[in-house]
């Protein structure tokens, strides 16, 4: 009887250490390559911070899809890239009376008016922004030693966003090309050239855990907070502020008001899982 119940505690240490020695493999394969990639998939709120009284904002979202890559040049230091797909959302309004030219699906900026053509004007109260960013994230990280399967980590550094389109869907009031209202509207889907600055920059931490699921494969979960310290707006506006009105029936004259632009800086919480091979 004493044989049988030494041979069950050699064979449960036996197993035990055949468990211990597979994730300590495992740990190790991952933590011996020096390069990694794979696809990541992220959400965001996005804090807008308006620098103008003219406007107020909301928190919008954003969903995020791509891939990202790791470099390790050091044992616990690397980097981390990639090339990201943003699809970002949020909304404006305004404080004072504003309005913008348009044609069919175009808004018109003041430099690609054509004399003698007549445009329709539109009294502006919230603007819905949808935008298309290519991110370019360029992170340091800093990272701990496998601890069995897992390893943690931060980030620091620097999100470059290129603008590849802008849509708005505009709420207001409608105005024929004679300056009569034609009462409230919502045009959807406008197309503005220049209307978002093209580049969008923003500085951030984040911290997360690396899960060695098997072999070289890992799965990422990391959170951070990112500070734009630029401009989404474009310095050259479509939008020109209202400062009079023409008096007859509250009409927008062709040439009312100056164009200026509704500076806002945007900044996020982005929570992102990614799949490193």
């Amino acid at each position: 009887m004493k044989m049988i119940k030494n041979k069950n505690m050699k064979n449960l240490l036996t197993f035990v250490l055949i468990i211990g020695t597979s994730f300590y493999n495992i740990a190790q394969d991952a933590s011996e390559k020096d390069f990694q990639a794979g696809l990541t998939l992220g959400g965001a709120m996005s804090f807008n911070s308006p620098q103008t009284n003219t406007i107020d904002s909301k928190v919008g979202g954003a969903f995020i899809a791509g891939m990202t890559m790791d470099w390790n040049f050091l044992s616990n230091i690397g980097l981390t890239t990639g090339l990201e797909f943003e699809f970002d959302k949020f909304t404006t309004t305004y404080n004072e009376p504003t309005f913008f030219q348009y044609a069919d699906k175009d808004i018109i900026r003041h430099k690609d008016r054509e004399d003698g053509k007549a445009y329709n004007y539109f009294l502006l109260d919230e603007r819905a922004h949808n935008s298309i960013y290519l991110t370019i994230p360029v992170m340091l990280k800093f990272q701990t030693n496998y601890l069995g399967y897992v390893r943690y980590f931060g980030r620091f550094g620097i999100r470059n966003s290129f603008n590849l389109m802008s849509r708005t869907t505009n709420t207001g009031t409608d105005f024929d090309a004679l300056g009569v209202p034609s009462g409230e509207n919502e045009l959807k889907d406008m197309k503005s050239k220049g209307i978002n600055s093209f580049y969008k920059g923003a500085v951030g931490i984040s911290a997360g855990a690396e899960y060695n699921i098997t072999g070289n494969t890992v799965l990422v979960a990391e959170l951070g907070y990112y500070y734009g310290f630029s401009e989404i707006f474009a310095q050259r506006s479509n939008i020109r502020s209202l400062y009079q009105l023409n008096g007859i029936n509250n009409m927008p004259p062709s040439e009312a008001g100056d164009y200026y632009v509704p500076t806002l800086k945007q900044g996020q919480l982005l929570l992102k899982v990614s799949v490193l091979f």
